[in-house]
C-alpha cells in the first residue's frame, strides 16, 4: 500500500473512530510523541494525554466528516489540510453543527502510519 493509500485508510478510521464514540481507537492512531492542538484549548502531547482529551472530546461528538483539500507526501510523511465538519451535542440536550479547517501530518512507524501532528480551526457560524 503506497502512501496516499494508507492515509487515505487512516482518515477513515479517524472519521469512523470519532463517529462511534471510540477513544481508544481514535487514540491509536496517533504516534506515542504526537501533538495534538485542539481549536481553542492547550495543546495535548503524546498518545496518553490525547486518549485522555479524546475520553472527554468524542462524547461531544454526533457526527464528523471530513473533506480533503490540499494532499502531498513523501516516501514517509504525508501531510492534508481540508475542511471538516460535524454536529456536536452543546448545553440543555442541544446540538449544533460546525465546521472549520484542518491540518494533519501523518508518519509511517514501520508499516504502519501514525498521526504525528494535528489541529483544527472552528469557523464562525453563520447566522
Amino acid at each position: 500500500m503506497d502512501i496516499s493509500q494508507a492515509f487515505a485508510a487512516l482518515n477513515g478510521r479517524f472519521v469512523d473512530t470519532v463517529n462511534s464514540h471510540d477513544a481508544p481507537g481514535w487514540a491509536a492512531l496517533f504516534a506515542e510523541d504526537a501533538i495534538l492542538i485542539p481549536a481553542g484549548q492547550e495543546a495535548v502531547s503524546g498518545r496518553k494525554g490525547i486518549e485522555e482529551w479524546a475520553d472527554v472530546a468524542t462524547k461531544v461528538w454526533n457526527h464528523l466528516e471530513i473533506q480533503q483539500g490540499f494532499f502531498t507526501s513523501d516516501e514517509n510523511v504525508a501531510w492534508e489540510s481540508g475542511t471538516w465538519s460535524g454536529n456536536i451535542n452543546i448545553a440543555d440536550e442541544r446540538t449544533i453543527d460546525i465546521g472549520g479547517n484542518f491540518l494533519l501530518i501523518a508518519q509511517r512507524e514501520g508499516s504502519a502510519l501514525r498521526i504525528k501532528a494535528h489541529t483544527w480551526n472552528v469557523n464562525p457560524a453563520t447566522p
